[in-house]
């Protein structure tokens, strides 16, 4: 099969690579779609290298695809199923898996990284990681469920997101922008948005956002008028995505007495909490890492309803020989994804 593998030395090739065997419990998959993450972009700009990723490596954990071919003992899924693939894999075993939190496994592998990943033709995955694809969705856009969607969706679940809810999202990257589609969804009452870059203020509004400011304005004036539009002196929940030293404070000075902030973002940066405020306002102060499979099946019910499309976080499809595109620094407004079959 043909695959596109990456090394910090010689970038992006394509190549033949032989299909590998198949254990009793994977299925085998003909990529159709697989999306393009900002954790990828950071392997590539050498910012952040998963633990125990290899190279030549290749990337690619947001899959979509059909089986091909399945292991002795896979009895739920054969050849011709249309499937999405959960890309994080956990051990089952650990303290956190065994308390029903399996995105945060200790042991936990991810595909793409610690196992090559859907920038190819063909991809072997344990069949336990398979979601059902929703009927009538577009490959490239359920490919972006699993991780696009999945990590907004698991933030914005532990934060309690309700019908008619207040929501700020921090940050318009594919992340955020996914947020402020997931917050129609949960049917929220007001979704206002922060964008640190001016040239995403168009964009994000029609993404849902009724209220769009710019964190290149004064932050205090900013919080101000966040908390006046918010109708209820703050916001009630604050999904921040790019987590830094600057949003972590803003997000606190919006966020309502009693409100939740909760953390997607993952920056090096040391945040500094005003204890006595945060306390005397109760506001609870959330972390999210990643997604449950619970989470991608969930979404995938929601587009089978109609109440979600994730179609509209595309920025384009890509073939494999054209993968190095979608790491430019010019950034897209939404996410591109690799179509292996495409020429």
């Amino acid at each position: 099969m043909r695959a596109v593998e990456f090394s910090p030395d010689k970038g992006f090739q394509v190549v033949d690579v032989a299909l590998g065997s198949l254990a009793a419990d994977e299925v085998r998959l003909q990529v159709e779609a697989c999306g393009v993450c900002g954790s990828d972009r950071q392997v590539v700009q050498g910012e952040s290298v998963p633990p125990g990723t290899s190279f030549p490596l290749v990337m690619g954990h947001e899959i979509a695809g059909t089986v091909t071919e399945v292991g002795e003992q896979v009895k739920q899924w054969q050849v011709g199923d249309e499937v999405i693939v959960h890309p994080f894999i956990s051990c089952g075993t650990c303290a956190p898996c065994q308390h029903n939190q399996p995105n945060l496994c200790v042991r936990q592998t991810c595909i793409g990284y610690q196992q090559a990943g859907g920038f190819a033709e063909m991809v072997t995955v344990p069949a336990s990681q398979l979601v059902r694809r929703p009927k009538g969705c577009d490959a490239a856009a359920a490919a972006l469920l699993v991780d696009a969607f999945a990590t907004p969706y698991h933030a914005m679940r532990l934060a309690d997101v309700a019908p008619g809810s207040t929501v700020l999202v921090i940050g318009t990257g594919g992340l955020g922008l996914a947020a402020l589609r997931l917050a129609g969804a949960f049917a929220v009452g007001r979704l206002g948005a922060v964008t640190r870059r001016d040239a995403g203020l168009d964009s994000v509004a029609a993404h849902g956002a009724e209220m769009v400011v710019s964190m290149q304005d004064e932050p205090r004036n900013v919080a101000r008028q966040m908390r006046r539009w918010s109708g209820a002196g703050g916001i009630d929940v604050v999904i921040d995505t790019v987590a830094n030293k600057e949003t972590v404070k803003f997000a606190l000075d919006v966020v309502r007495p009693g409100g939740a902030v909760t953390l997607i973002g993952m920056s090096e940066d040391d945040a500094v909490l005003p204890i006595a405020k945060s306390v005397r306002r109760g506001v609870r102060l959330l972390t999210s890492y990643g997604s449950e499979l619970e989470d991608v099946r969930a979404l995938s019910d929601w587009v089978a309803a109609g109440r979600l499309d994730p179609s509209v976080l595309l920025a384009g499809t890509l073939a494999l020989e054209e993968v190095e595109q979608a790491f430019s620094p010019v950034r897209a407004s939404g996410r591109w994804v690799i179509t292996p079959r495409t020429l």
